[in-house]
């Protein structure tokens, strides 16, 4: 069974209660929805670049932007295989919106999913979406071993005590705490070849997702970590073999990690008063739900929506919820319906 070893200190009591304080805040100011929408856009661009520029992807922010944007799929830049990264790293992103409305814990089934879609197209197929068969071993630029991961036999085992732990005692550790736990330990367990830290740092937005702490969908803990990425492979570097990790005090991980997360909580409310500071009367603003949110974001980020498209990024509701849902948006100024009855779409309304 999976015990981690470490202690709340005073210091780690004084940032969460800052990070709780924060939070309160961004959850009951006032933001225009379209400026919400764009807001949980940037972050998703913020995230594909800082996570996937940590494992040495070279485009820039712009870059990443401007694939993430091209509906077509075709090259925007001469590095295609950092493209298939960046559009990779945004499909999984997506995958793990979704699957945060499902509430269940997570499962394996989960993980296996998000690697897939993570490394499709940069690994051979055999190696997708499947737990490693070999061992593994992390080598620094003088080719010097630094870190043995567990037995490939073993994989199973460590992650389903893990996954026990997560939908057991973790229930009754703080989110933050706990997602710091969960980062740190599977990071450690590296169950694959290749695209463990990218499927990591999803696993743990999906974990605060599930918690209901991801703050409007638009807190970015990546940025924190690509911003020093020696810093950040020290702290996670407490031994350098699994046995070692798995018996370690986790104290001067967690302080990087709760650090990280309040530094990032801080950034997002610049951000969040910001745009609250736009609103003039906050009593004419009329809140949107999560799925109209997802509606709105889609919109934004390809140009239009059909019923058919909004079927397929929210499966769980009805077609006719789905109907009312859209003409709700038209009704309330934000969309405009174009086409015929055939080919109806929804584009933002200028």
């Amino acid at each position: 069974m999976y015990n981690p070893i470490y202690a709340i200190t005073n210091e780690m009591l004084n940032e969460i209660s800052e990070i709780e304080a924060i939070r309160s805040r961004i959850a009951h100011s006032v933001i225009l929805p379209e400026r919400e929408i764009e807001m949980r856009y940037r972050a998703t661009v913020e995230a594909t670049h800082s996570s996937t520029s940590i494992e040495g992807n070279p485009l820039n922010i712009k870059q990443v932007a401007k694939v993430l944007f091209d509906a077509s799929g075709n090259p925007v830049t001469r590095h295609r295989y950092a493209e298939l990264e960046v559009r990779n790293y945004k499909k999984a992103l997506d995958f793990v919106e979704k699957r945060k409305s499902a509430k269940e814990s997570i499962q394996l089934a989960d993980i296996l999913s998000i690697h897939k879609t993570v490394m499709n197209g940069l690994l051979p197929e055999e190696k997708i979406g499947k737990l490693r068969v070999n061992p593994i071993y992390i080598a620094d630029q003088n080719d010097n071993t630094v870190y043995n991961g567990p037995a490939a036999k073993t994989l199973n085992t460590e992650i389903t005590e893990l996954l026990e732990w997560l939908d057991g005692t973790a229930k009754t550790v703080h989110p933050v705490i706990a997602a710091g736990i969960l980062h740190f330990h599977f990071v450690s367990i590296h169950p694959f070849s290749d695209g463990n830290g990218r499927t990591t740092r999803l696993l743990t937005t999906l974990y605060l997702g599930l918690r209901n702490y991801d703050f409007r969908d638009s807190l970015v803990l990546d940025s924190y970590y690509s911003s020093d990425k020696g810093e950040y492979y020290d702290a996670l570097s407490l031994a350098n073999n699994y046995a070692g990790r798995k018996k370690s005090n986790l104290n001067p991980w967690l302080t990087y990690f709760i650090a990280g997360f309040l530094s990032s909580a801080k950034v997002l409310l610049a951000e969040v008063l910001l745009l609250s500071n736009a609103v003039k009367d906050p009593g004419e603003i009329k809140r949107i739900g999560k799925e109209e949110a997802d509606l709105l974001g889609y919109v934004r980020q390809f140009g239009s929506i059909s019923l058919a498209e909004a079927m397929d990024i929210l499966p769980e509701v009805s077609r006719r919820t789905l109907q009312r849902r859209l003409k709700a948006l038209v009704d309330d100024g934000y969309l405009k319906l174009t086409g015929s009855t055939s080919d109806a779409r929804y584009i933002i309304r200028p």
